[in-house]
């Protein structure tokens, strides 16, 4: 084994049970389920010869019926990308998904958001412990539920909400799709960033318009908890989109492709998928009572059409290629091709352990794998792992997706990974470990075979 798949061994993308995003309701969702009638259509099937455990991985997945493709993406240090891929865009099709297949990354979103807010505090736009009511004056006063998971009573905020809290899921936001005191409260005032239209899954009330909407609205209810004494999983990067807006004086598409997607490269990721990339789109499923059920299709996709607002958290559709390169840039200082496309400042900033003294995180916090001997921290949008002994290298970043999207950066390395697929609820098969194991034994193959031990 090789230095460098020594310090990868077991590699684990981010967590996967609990990274829920509108569109994936806990209510009915199973926790497991036998597999899926396998699809009717050979699945297309593309490997590099370098990873097969990682095309073994993808192509079982795919003939025993629990997805329809699953492609997955790694950069190696200096530069190059290497994909696996198997099955069809959608099960019984014929169309073979590929690195350039669009995926729905729900909270895959985060980090992207995550990176921007690094960018304009870097820039001097932003403060790191900047308080969120220096932009909307509303959040000053903000009432704080005297039991997080109790509606009903409240009490006087004790700190303001800032920077750092929206990014580390500690300012005491919730999530509709997250059982707490406040979780009804969001549902009514159609609170649900990333819903764009009515899901029988999830009812609420109706949606803000628009980003200053939504934030006006927010700011009538009240926090789970205190900022920045707890992790909770949050609409903290919904806000933080917001702010974004206001601070740049541009939409925050514009911002994005400006800034992130446009010197990246990442030609295909947007908030809507135009109507000539239909074809490239995969049907999302939801998997119920051992079937897998198409709740999203191309023909009628509701990604065909503008969100209500844009959902920093939760609303971004991408291609394994794209994402890809988002990730080789995290992993690498915000180079990419020999370039600086993105600022070093800003990259090192979002991939570093930035959670308040006062909160404590573990993957398990998320309902991901808690590997005892690793300490875990967390950055801006993801999780960041501040020590190596256990699974994870030290400085691994990284975060996934409601339909089963995984993403990792391993700085120190510079390698970055990405697995897309489509079904939810995302906790249904336990792939991350699989992931770590194919991963590791595929790196060590392709590093060379002079042992350090």
């Amino acid at each position: 084994m090789t230095k460098f798949s020594k310090a990868l061994r077991l590699i684990s993308a981010a967590p996967v049970a609990a990274l829920l995003l509108a569109g994936c309701a806990q209510t009915g969702a199973p926790t497991s389920t036998a597999s899926a009638p396998a699809p009717t259509a050979e699945p297309a099937q593309a490997q590099a010869p370098e990873l097969d455990q990682l095309s073994a991985l993808a192509a079982r997945y795919v003939a025993e019926g629990k997805v329809a493709n699953m492609v997955i993406g790694v950069s190696l240090p200096g530069g190059e990308t290497r994909y696996v891929s198997s099955g069809t865009l959608a099960l019984g099709g014929d169309q073979a998904a590929d690195e350039q297949s669009l995926y729905r990354v729900y909270s895959m979103t985060k980090p992207i958001i995550g990176l921007a807010t690094a960018m304009l505090i870097d820039e001097g736009k932003l403060q790191l412990d900047q308080p969120l009511s220096d932009i909307y004056p509303a959040f000053a006063d903000v009432r704080v539920l005297a039991d997080p998971d109790t509606p009903g009573e409240t009490v006087a905020l004790a700190s303001p909400i800032t920077i750092r809290h929206l990014v580390t899921h500690t300012s005491g936001f919730g999530y509709s799709i997250v059982p707490s005191g406040i979780s009804q409260q969001y549902s009514d005032a159609g609170i649900v960033p990333g819903l764009r239209r009515p899901n029988p899954l999830m009812p609420s009330g109706e949606q803000p318009q628009s980003l200053d909407a939504f934030m006006e609205r927010l700011s009538g209810l009240p926090l789970r908890h205190q900022p920045g004494t707890d992790w909770s999983y949050s609409i903290g990067l919904d806000v933080m989109g917001a702010v974004i807006q206001k601070v740049s004086g541009m939409p925050l598409e514009t911002f994005l492709q400006q800034r992130i997607f446009g010197p990246l490269g990442m030609d295909d990721t947007a908030f809507t998928v135009a109507q000539d990339d239909l074809d490239r789109l995969t049907t999302n499923y939801f998997l119920m009572n051992g079937s897998m059920v198409p709740v999203d299709t191309p023909a009628d996709s509701e990604y065909a059409t503008p969100a209500p607002f844009p959902a920093g958290g939760a609303g971004l559709v991408s291609t394994t290629e794209d994402y890809l390169r988002f990730m080789t840039a995290m992993a690498n200082g915000g180079m990419i091709e020999g370039r600086q496309a993105v600022p070093a400042d800003a990259v090192a900033l979002a991939t570093s352990n930035i959670l308040p003294d006062s909160a404590t995180f573990t993957l398990s916090s998320a309902g991901g794998i808690n590997e005892a001997g690793s300490a875990q921290g967390y950055g801006a949008g993801g999780y960041v792992i501040t020590g190596s002994a256990g699974a994870l290298p030290d400085g691994a970043y990284g975060w996934g997706g409601a339909a089963g999207t995984l993403a990792s950066a391993f700085p120190l390395q510079g390698v970055g990974l990405v697995m897309m697929t489509q079904y939810m609820p995302s906790g249904t098969y336990q792939i991350a470990p699989e992931l770590q194991q194919a991963v590791a034994a595929d790196l060590s193959a392709l590093m060379g075979s002079d042992s350090d031990n």
